[in-house]
């Protein structure tokens, strides 16, 4: 990956010459193997590796953008002719020399250092754990195991220099458990920086735990009563009303709890920070998306809405500091404001513990159509499924049940929060209990 730093350097040359003053030039490369098991075999093995450069440059206040895999006077003149043909913008700014970068520990040489051979054997051990762990389990649609490495690096005109070296290693599954006529599916994956974080056994059990636990599910009567959203559906809800504390949102009107800042309008159980400088996050890294150095940033501060998000583009419009929030696809793509790791605070006591006294609880695995949520007004009306539970016990498993409401209202009725906190890359929560609210048959 040496060969990148060669073309930073190059490009950097060739906007000095071209007499371009306010520049930037991010270059990334990838280096990725990922392995699938079918029938305990390999199924598949593809690798890849790839670099490039993408160059910002503005120019009488306009933005031009040009991407490419070369280092040459053409992706320059790209950039340039892009320019010429953007609105001026007098937001359009790139980020001042930045401060010491934090260290993030988001680099394994043992993630680096797996060979094909080896991520194939994972996989495959991945579909074996499954398959052996419950005899109802028939098929095993996917079974995958891949790792990444990273580099990043991000120059500009204004004497920011920021470089990062990433190591990802990720596996998931599905699988389909049958019992008489009824079939389910169970899905499980894990991911992290470090290879010893990730037991591709624990995952295969665990997907096929998912899906016989929800074998011979039964409709449930139309009923208000108490949810407990387990940390997987919590994590969905958390990802949706993230865009509510993105600055641009704000700004244009688009987010519910814009007109909230400084009061309490989430339970007191309630506390998020974006925070990714929390290396179990998949957006880790000491800098954002434009080399502004990364931090951590409250949300919500015990129910009231303490802060909202901003690059370096909605900063300015806003009058505020960006707060490392820019975010970047890789060297094609343009950066974008956005929310990094969402992280939940636990609870001070486990879930069981409050779930005693509660008669009757449904407790929620799964979310069915939580894209067709209103992301300005909250309003929503999903499917779910999941097992109903007494005292704290499982009575049987629920299909078709349906529950309708105010997304944002259902974070202000939380009445405890978990101590199962789990990290889903962009996410990181435990469960959530929620009071009385109507869940019906569909």
């Amino acid at each position: 990956m040496m060969e990148l730093e060669t073309k930073i350097e190059k490009v950097y040359d060739l906007l000095k010459k071209r007499s371009i003053n306010e520049f930037e030039v991010y270059g990334s490369a990838t280096d990725t193997i990922r392995a699938e098991s079918k029938e305990c075999a390999m199924g598949s093995l593809s690798t890849s590796r790839e670099s490039g450069i993408g160059i910002r440059l503005i120019m009488d206040g306009a933005m031009g953008f040009a991407y490419g895999a070369d280092a040459d006077e053409s992706l320059v003149s790209s950039a340039i002719t892009s320019a010429r043909y953007q609105f001026k913008d007098h937001h359009n700014q790139l980020p001042q020399r930045q401060h010491e970068y934090d260290h993030v520990d988001i680099f394994d040489d043992d993630v680096r250092r797996l060979t094909a051979e080896e991520c194939i054997a994972r996989a495959v051990r991945l579909e074996q754990s499954a398959r052996d762990a419950d005899s109802r389990i028939h098929n095993v649609r996917k079974a995958s195991f891949s790792r990444t490495v990273s580099r990043i690096i991000i120059t500009n005109s204004h004497g920011v220099g920021a470089s990062a070296t990433l190591t990802f290693a990720s596996t998931s599954t599905m699988v389909m458990a049958k019992q008489g006529d009824d079939n389910q599916s169970g899905y499980e994956f894990d991911y992290s920086h470090h290879l010893s974080d990730i037991d591709v056994e624990r995952v295969g059990r665990q997907a096929a735990k998912r899906a016989t636990d929800m074998l011979l599910a039964k409709r449930m009567q139309t009923a208000k009563l108490p949810v407990l959203f387990d940390n997987t559906t919590t994590a969905q809800m958390l990802e949706f009303i993230s865009e509510a504390f993105i600055g641009e949102n704000v700004i244009k009107g688009k987010s519910f709890v814009g007109d909230k800042l400084g009061k309490k309008y989430f339970s007191s159980e309630v506390s998020l920070a974006d925070d990714p400088l929390d290396s179990r996050g998949a957006d880790a890294c000491p800098f954002d998306g434009e080399g502004v150095r990364s931090r951590k940033t409250v949300l919500v501060d015990n129910g009231t809405i303490f802060a909202f998000v901003y690059d370096s583009y909605w900063g300015n419009v806003a009058g505020k500091s960006s707060t490392g929030n820019s975010m970047r696809g890789g060297y094609r793509a343009m950066p974008t404001l956005g929310i990094r790791h969402l992280c939940m605070e636990p609870g001070n006591e486990d879930m069981a513990q409050n779930l005693k006294g509660l008669k009757r609880v449904l407790k929620i695995t799964d979310i069915m159509g939580m894209h067709t949520a209103n992301p300005i007004t909250g309003e929503f009306s999903v499917g779910v499924s999941g097992m109903l539970m007494e005292e704290g016990a499982m009575l049987h498993p629920v299909r078709e049940a349906a529950i309708a409401g105010n997304i944002y209202d259902l974070f202000s009725r939380v009445i405890a929060v978990g101590t199962d906190v789990r990290e889903f890359g962009s996410v990181l929560c435990p469960s959530v209990l929620i009071d009385a609210i109507d869940v019906s048959a569909q």
